[in-house]
């Protein structure tokens, strides 16, 4: 008789997996983000629909904090409280992913000679449903460990946490765009779908919480609901009646350092400055690799010198790249977005490439020590007792940042005759680093609760399998 380990029992096994769990949250996001998206430049598309589709995919990264109250407060007695919306949540990313890469559209050259998209809509609505179930999950893995990890080893997991966020994206970011040059985009595409599959095999057989006296299910419907009501009470108490709770969401609405050149921007730029796909896959895989190496220092660094010191000096060094960046370009002449190509390949800049490589380390350097920071922060500030939906709102505002940025990027990089706002690659820049100082003058007033060090105990081990 063999007994499988349980991740949550013990500290190495938490730091595990959550790092295996938010690898499953990076996978999706990388393909979409990076490889559909670097296909849909090659294809003609503008920088504005390209901005417009992934703010739309992501929409319901917005609205997960209404899942909060029925990740906390629905169950079944039998299973753990959130091991069962994960897998629940894992499926259904699994079902919708799977049919998206059946619907992937096709263009096509209009009488004016403009590019038309046939099955965009069909494609975006099927990613807007697999993300639904990506946020849902995502609720669950935050509850989950806010529960399971003491506040000791916060940093340091949030730090792995996204790291394994960032493995994932370049997976399906990098990894698909590899596998593109030896199998062509649609074979390439299903290396995300095998790894999700491998993921929910962790989450069934080596996850387990300890047994909760559960009777949600058996109790009168008017009780759940009564419950159900004082908790949404309580949890708009902490958000608007607290000057904690307030703050938390405050932050969570702005930047937290530079963006532009991790979103639109760089989907755009890297291939006109004539970037073959290897070579965006290679600085993609290398930028991941530091990214996750100082994610998870950052972390450290965190528990050490403090998380607000920490987050600031971070965030603000992501500013130095992108003023860099606007600099050089303006230097070489490289202001204005190029237009799309008769085979979507342009001329090489190399000095542009050369510096954009050192950008893009450099960024992922500073956004890496920043990411782990900022999420223990807001961890730090959660009420336990509603815990899944306070920290899952700060997290959702968070998402709104991007989704935003993403919306104003693709404007501001495309030409007004294409129907966008014609911006010079430097004045974007410079606007992306002004919104990125905002945080700065609200971070020092937001101070973290007093929270015990202790991690709430958790089952040893879970059910026996014959071999």
């Amino acid at each position: 008789m063999f007994k499988l380990p349980n991740l949550l029992a013990s500290r190495t096994g938490r730091l595990s997996g959550f790092f295996g769990l938010y690898v499953c949250e990076g996978l999706p996001q990388g393909f979409t983000g990076t490889a559909v998206a670097l296909e849909f430049k090659r294809m003609g598309m503008t920088g504005a629909a390209i901005g417009a589709f992934a703010a739309t995919i992501m929409l319901p990264w917005t609205w997960k904090w209404l899942m909060g109250p029925v990740v906390d407060n629905f169950h079944l007695a039998r299973f753990g409280r959130r091991k069962q919306w994960i897998l629940l949540a894992q499926a259904g990313m699994l079902l919708t992913l799977l049919a998206s890469l059946f619907l992937f559209p096709q263009v096509e050259t209009g009488p004016d000679g403009t590019k038309v998209f046939t099955g965009l809509a069909l494609f975006s609505g099927m990613l807007l449903a697999h993300n639904i179930f990506a946020a849902s999950q995502d609720v669950a893995i935050d509850a989950l460990a806010c529960e399971t990890l003491g506040e000791h080893e916060r940093g340091l997991a949030n730090g792995l946490m996204f790291a394994g966020a960032q493995a994932g994206a370049a997976i399906g970011g990098s990894g698909v765009l590899y596998l593109k040059g030896i199998a062509g985009f649609s074979a390439a595409a299903y290396l995300v779908p095998l790894l999700l599959v491998a993921v929910m095999a962790m989450v069934l057989f080596l996850i387990f919480e300890k047994s909760l006296a559960q009777r949600a299910h058996k109790r009168p419907p008017a009780e759940v609901f009564r419950e159900a009501g004082s908790y949404l009470v309580d949890t708009a108490k902490v958000f608007f009646g607290t000057k904690r709770g307030f703050l938390g969401l405050l932050l969570a609405v702005v930047p937290t350092g530079g963006m532009a050149l991790s979103l639109v921007v760089s989907t755009v730029l890297t291939p006109t400055i004539g970037m073959t796909d290897d070579e965006i896959a290679s600085l993609g895989l290398v930028s991941s690799l530091v990214f996750t190496v100082c994610c998870m220092t950052g972390g450290f660094l965190s528990d050490r010198f403090g998380r607000r010191l920490t987050l600031a000096v971070f965030s603000l060094g992501t500013l130095i790249p992108t003023l860099w960046m606007a600099w050089r370009l303006h230097q070489e002449g490289f202001v204005t977005p190029v237009g799309e190509s008769a085979d979507g390949t342009w001329p090489r800049q190399e000095a542009l490439i050369h510096s954009w490589w050192i950008a893009s380390i450099v960024y992922s350097v500073f956004q890496g020590l920043m990411y782990g920071i900022r999420t223990a922060l807001f961890m730090d500030i959660v009420e336990p007792r509603i815990a899944a939906t306070q920290f899952t709102a700060c997290m959702a505002l968070l998402n709104l940042v991007t989704i935003y940025s993403y919306a104003w990027e693709g404007k501001a990089i495309t030409a007004a005759a294409d129907g966008g706002w014609g911006l010079s690659y430097p004045t974007i820049f410079l606007i992306d680093a002004a919104l990125g100082t905002i945080f700065v003058f609200i971070l020092p007033f937001l101070k973290p609760r007093e929270k015990s060090d202790v991690a709430p105990e958790i089952g040893a081990t879970g059910p026996e399998v014959v071999q």
